[in-house]
């Protein structure tokens, strides 16, 4: 007789292009078919839920923002009292408030499991932090397992008291290392923008969002522009600072050179044609981008902020810089243009440590113990808990 497989509902209020929905179509995707049947619940329009159908995965569309509605409340309770799922894996505070109150209001005994992709309420660019972190605290008593992605983030938590020690595990993104470890586009890439092999390409993967710092990049690339005029810069996304970065781009000068290439599913292509990967970030949990640009063996600058610093090591996998600095940013992009060494040295580098320690098939088995641990106490745990 078959043993029942375990029914999990991966939960994510946005179904756009972005880390958190990368991270929740990975899992569908990788956690084992015989162990798991996983579903996921999002709105019923965008990246995750169409590629999601396209692979066969459940999509259960559900409506979810930060306003209490009756509607919403009414349509969560709905899933859960018609599925029979053990447990239910939440990703982001708007689908960790309703799919935790929800589950609990449904009144069926389920698993209860929270990730946070990033502290980001908690660092200074947020308003009202106390309001949100007061009713993190209080959905902490309906969670059984709380992950962070970080380190970092995991102290955070605990000084915010959103995290316990008793809850709290540190599990890792894993991406396909293989997906992007393919330069067979580069050349046709280049081409169709117009550029050869003697033009470098610094290239930004991210939300325009205020948290990206895409506007000290294109502070710094003027710069570099200035010195160096066979650079280029692809900025790779969509957001709000659209227009303004445009603008910004125009007012600098450099508007002929900079490519706002928009929110593409293509990044892996993308990255075969780019030379040096930049994050400028103010604030981050664990970035994808740079995971998945160093898997390409792409030479990475970002800053040096927590969520990064776990991640990267300053002068051996990476450089990084202090937040909010163009002119450092700049300095650093100029000495990988001038220095070929040390950007194969840092490119061999980060591959090295995407491939050891970022897999996907690390993170599906570390997050597959901790929906049994959950179900089944001593059973097993995640990759790292304290």
């Amino acid at each position: 007789m078959p043993v029942k497989k375990i029914r999990v509902l991966e939960m994510i209020d946005d179904a756009s292009i972005g880390g958190g929905q990368v991270h929740v179509l990975m899992l569908a995707k990788h956690l084992s078919r015989e162990t798991f049947e996983v579903s996921i619940a999002c709105a019923g329009q965008g990246f995750l839920a169409d590629e999601a159908r396209e692979l066969g995965i459940e999509v259960i569309p559900v409506s979810m923002d930060n306003r209490i509605r009756f509607k919403t409340f009414r349509d969560v309770i709905r899933i859960f009292r018609t599925s029979d799922f053990d447990i239910v894996h939440t990703h982001g505070g708007t689908a960790g408030f309703w799919g935790r109150i929800g589950s609990l209001f449904a009144g069926k005994p389920i698993g209860r499991i929270h990730s946070y992709h990033g502290m980001h309420y908690l660092t200074k660019n947020y308003s009202f932090p106390r309001r949100l972190r007061m009713m993190d605290q209080l959905l902490l008593s309906l969670t059984d397992k709380v992950i962070c992605v970080c380190l970092s983030d995991y102290r955070k938590g605990l000084a915010a008291g959103i995290v316990s020690k008793k809850k709290g595990v540190i599990i890792h993104y894993g991406i396909e290392k293989e997906r992007f470890q393919t330069s067979g586009h580069r050349e046709a890439l280049r081409n169709k923008y117009g550029l050869d092999e003697s033009d470098l390409i610094f290239g930004n993967v991210g939300r325009l969002h205020v948290q990206k710092g895409q506007r000290y990049l294109l502070e710094a690339f003027q710069l570099v522009k200035n010195r160096h005029s066979h650079t280029r810069l692809w900025i790779i996304g969509e957001g709000e600072l659209k227009d303004e970065l445009e603008k910004l781009s125009q007012d600098l000068g450099i508007h002929e050179s900079v490519h706002f290439l928009g929110a593409r599913t293509d990044v892996h292509e993308l990255l075969s044609a780019i030379d040096i990967f930049i994050l400028p970030s103010l604030w981050e949990g664990q970035p994808i981008s740079i995971m998945e640009a160093g898997a390409a063996g792409k030479p990475v600058i970002a800053t040096n902020i927590d969520g990064i610093a776990d991640l990267l090591d300053n002068e051996k996998n990476a450089l990084l810089v202090p937040v909010k600095d163009a002119h450092s940013l700049a300095m650093a992009m100029m000495r990988l243009i001038e220095d070929a060494g040390l950007r194969n040295r840092l490119s061999a580098a980060i591959q090295a440590t995407i491939s050891e320690s970022f897999t996907v098939e690390n993170m599906a088995k570390n997050m597959g113990d901790l929906y049994r641990e959950t179900l089944h106490p001593g059973f097993g745990k995640g990759s790292s808990q304290f």
